[in-house]
Parts: C-alpha cells; sequence; structure tokens
C-alpha cells in the first residue's frame, strides 16, 4: 500500500513541500488537511436524513484549510474527469461564502502565495511568510508556474466563476439551499 497523501502526484509533491517548510510559512492561512476527510463537509451539508448526502460527499474533495478558521479548499467532481489535479477548486467559506477559486490544482498553486488583504499591505510578504521564497521555487521547478500579477490574477478569478460558478450553484444548492449559492452566481456575472 502506498503512503501517499493522495491519488494526485501534484498533491503529493505539495504533501512533501508542506512537511518540510510547513503551511504557514508559504501561504496564509492554508494548510493540507486529511486528503477527502469528509468531516470538513460536514457543516455544508445541513440534513443529515438528506437523501442526497451521498452523492453531496462525492461530489467534493476536501483537501486543506483555506482560511485557518475553518473554510476549506475541495476539488468539485463537475464531470467524469479523471485526472482529478484538473478538478475545479472550491472555496467553502466558515461564515457560509463559497465561490471557486481555481479552475484547477495548478491554479491553486500559483494562488497560495498571493495575499492581497488589507491587513498586509505595508508588509513584507517574504518577512510573514519565511518559505515564500522556497515555495516560488518550488512551484517553478516542478510546474514551470509564477504567480499571477494583480490583473492577471483577476481575470483568472472572473474566467473561473464564469466557467463554473452558474454549475456549482445549481449543483451546491441542491444539498444546501444556502443564500451564499445565490450570491455567488451574482459575483460570476
Amino acid at each position: 500500500m502506498s503512503n501517499a497523501y493522495s491519488p494526485i502526484p501534484e498533491l503529493n509533491l505539495l504533501k512533501e513541500f508542506d512537511d518540510k517548510f510547513g503551511a504557514e510559512g508559504y501561504a496564509d492561512g492554508f494548510e493540507l488537511r486529511g486528503y477527502d476527510d469528509k468531516k470538513w463537509l460536514d457543516g455544508w451539508l445541513r440534513d443529515p436524513e438528506n437523501p442526497d448526502r451521498a452523492e453531496f460527499f462525492h461530489g467534493l474533495i476536501p483537501f486543506a484549510d483555506a482560511t485557518g478558521s475553518g473554510s476549506v479548499y475541495a476539488l468539485w467532481r463537475c464531470d467524469d474527469r479523471t485526472d482529478l489535479a484538473d478538478l475545479p477548486v472550491v472555496f467553502l467559506g466558515d461564515e457560509g461564502d463559497v465561490w471557486v477559486h481555481a479552475s484547477n490544482l495548478r491554479e491553486l498553486f500559483r494562488l497560495l502565495p498571493i495575499e492581497r488583504d488589507m491587513a498586509y499591505e505595508d508588509e513584507d510578504l517574504d518577512e510573514l511568510f519565511p518559505a515564500r521564497q522556497k515555495y516560488l521555487a518550488w512551484l517553478n521547478r516542478n510546474f514551470g508556474l509564477a504567480p499571477p500579477a494583480e490583473d492577471e490574477e483577476e481575470a483568472l478569478f472572473k474566467a473561473t466563476m464564469q466557467a463554473f460558478a452558474p454549475q456549482f450553484a445549481t449543483w451546491l444548492g441542491r444539498f444546501t439551499g444556502e443564500e451564499a449559492v445565490k450570491d455567488m452566481l451574482r459575483i460570476s456575472l
């Protein structure tokens, strides 16, 4: 039996990096958790008797904390694609906010070292996150990628939301009926 973190080579590479340098050292709030541990989704399915419970849990593959306060990144099985690394990455917030964060894992990897939070606007990210430069080198070495510039980041988010948000909102709404699903649709327009 394999000791791999997941069946996804990209995530396994990140797990190796994460084990060496620690999550808080390279990305704010991001921390890998047990791959596909469904307990991270319990709060999203309000009705434990929901007859579609199995479908809901099958449709999402949680793998990381997104904020350090209970928000989760999960891969969403939007279709029958076999390359799990190519699935969209969704953000399920601890306060009910939800959106499609990246079109796939590699795009998420590009976004992780970016922090455009107002709290950090006058801070040196490399001081706040000591392994950030090592992460950027890892990202380039393993995937030939770099973080997007601010305008490219905005374009990526918009394209991702336009491509996946309506379908994800419809899918998630079947299980949760959350107002956040409607908010997500407004964001994507």
